[in-house]
């Protein structure tokens, strides 16, 4: 009997290439970028949502999107960690529940939080859906 590619289970693949020494320093920016996740949290989850052809483009992926990014930039989008980021270069939550954190970050701030605090909270929500 023959088995196809697609029906085997791939998450080995995935894993050897996400261990590569390059994704290695993407994940670890990643990891701290949104607050200490960890690796194998992160690995996980781009392991489910994602085929190999994303994932051994992650730090491309990162490099273009870090080249984009300005320092003085201070939208609460920006701050969060920067929404395309994880939301288009390296999808790891919808836009919806991008948009959802970041509304309720500026509605924090909008009644009377710190910024800062704001951000903070915005991104243990980012955290919870990364965990999920």
């Amino acid at each position: 009997m023959v088995t196809y590619l697609y029906e085997n289970d791939l998450r080995e693949m995935k894993l050897i290439i996400l261990s590569s020494p390059l994704h290695e320093v993407t994940m670890a920016a990643l990891c701290e970028k949104y607050g200490g996740v960890r690796r194998q949290i992160l690995r996980k989850k781009l392991i489910s949502l994602h085929d190999m052809s994303l994932l051994e483009n992650i730090p491309a992926r990162y490099e273009v999107w870090e080249r984009e990014q300005t320092e003085t930039d201070q939208s609460v989008e920006s701050l969060l960690g920067g929404a395309s980021l994880i939301t288009r270069q390296i999808p790891l939550l919808t836009d919806d529940e991008m948009n959802t954190i970041i509304q309720q970050t500026n509605d924090k701030i909008s009644a009377g939080c710190t910024k800062e605090q704001a951000i903070n909270e915005g991104i243990t929500m980012i955290q919870e859906v990364i965990r999920s």
